[in-house]
């Protein structure tokens, strides 16, 4: 499953990267939107070059044919790598690991100027190779996670506003 978002914002670029690889705003945003024991055990960089990691637990309202691969309750480990100087454009790469969960979750961002605020690009893959299964487990995690996605979005609107 493929899930591409564009979130623009009335700020600028350097604002909203600030928000990006800000330990307390990231721990406040993620239990904003519902997650639990946030922890942000990586956050650091200079010279352009930016590592974040997010660890939290998710809920999620699981089907019963994914109850086998699926708890009311997920940790997931983000882990970003970012590049960009002041202006931008900061390019993302990242990786989504759920503990436990068959698949895999990569994608990118690329936060770039644009008129008086700036735009978050944002693409994310989703996996799954187990036989029969595995398109509706990727494609219950990639809906959750295109939620997850719109909720972070609104919270960092909000907070900018």
């Amino acid at each position: 499953m493929k899930i591409k978002a564009l979130h623009q914002y009335s700020r600028d670029v350097d604002t909203v990267f600030g928000l990006f690889h800000d330990p307390a705003f990231m721990k406040t945003k993620y239990e904003g939107i519902g997650a639990r024991n946030v922890q942000v055990p990586e956050c650091s960089g200079s010279d352009g070059r930016y590592t974040v990691k997010i660890k939290r637990e998710v809920p999620a309202d699981v089907p019963a044919l994914l109850k086998k691969f699926l708890n009311p309750w997920n940790t997931l480990v983000q882990s970003e790598s970012w590049s960009g100087t002041a202006g931008g454009p900061y390019r993302c790469s990242f990786e989504i690991d759920i503990a436990g969960v068959p698949v895999t979750m990569k994608g990118a961002m690329e936060l770039r100027a644009e008129g008086s605020g700036c735009v978050n690009d944002v693409t994310l893959e989703v996996k799954c190779g187990i036989p029969l299964v595995g398109g509706k487990l990727a494609d219950f995690v990639g809906g959750d996670a295109e939620k997850a996605m719109q909720a972070e979005y609104a919270f960092i609107r909000a907070h900018l506003a």
